[in-house]
Formats: C-alpha cells, structure tokens, sequence
C-alpha cells in the first residue's frame, strides 16, 4: 500500500511540475502526465491486490500460480490503459505520458533503496 500511496504521491507532483514549467499552455502535458501515471499506479496496485488478497497459509504452488496470473494481468491491464491513452486523450503528450509512466513505474524501486538506510 505505501508503494501506491508513493507512486500517487509522484505522479502528482510532476503533474504540476509539468503544468507550471509550461504554464500558461501546459494543460496537455500536465494531464498527459497524470495518465501515464494512473497507469503505472492502477497496475501496480491492480497487481498488489491480486497477488497479496491470498492467505499467507496457502500453498506454495497456488501462491506463485497468482504471481504469474497476477503479472499477466499487470501487463495485458497495462497495454489496454496505454491503448486507451493514445485513442481517447486528444491531444496527448506522448514524451510526458510515457516518461511519467516510467518515473512512477521506477518509484517502489527508489523508495524500496532509501527505505533500507533506515
């Protein structure tokens, strides 16, 4: 959960990041940004409630059968919001949509780094 909370955290910040650097016309990249952020964010937690709804006394092999099941949601879930993206976001920002998408997608990795020095 405090994964999601910082991917939100993230992909809020550089949208307005984004909305002031090109204010006053920045209104695309700035919700650009927020899409490719939700979508990085709404797969990561779509996964986590997958894979982390199981009890932790089941067995191992219906454990890692809801990884993968799980993943395989991510990506296809991933792949639809993308697609969706590009049809109905007019006009869209490519380059801010895709390198908010990886900053939020690199976040639980950044934060899982700097929670260890604690």
């Amino acid at each position: 959960m405090g994964y999601v909370l910082a991917q939100l955290a993230v992909t809020s910040v550089l949208s307005v990041i984004l909305l002031g650097w090109y204010w006053p016309n920045g209104w695309t990249e700035a919700y650009s940004a927020l899409a490719g952020g939700s979508i990085a964010t709404l797969a990561n937690a779509w996964f986590a409630f997958k894979v982390f709804s199981r009890k932790p006394s089941e067995r191992a092999d219906i454990v890692l059968r809801s990884f993968y099941w799980g993943e395989l949601n991510k990506i296809l879930f991933t792949c639809a919001m993308f697609v969706a993206a590009f049809v109905l976001i007019r006009p869209v920002n490519a380059a801010a949509l895709l390198a908010v998408y990886f900053f939020v997608h690199m976040t639980p990795a950044v934060v899982n780094v700097f929670s260890r020095h604690k």
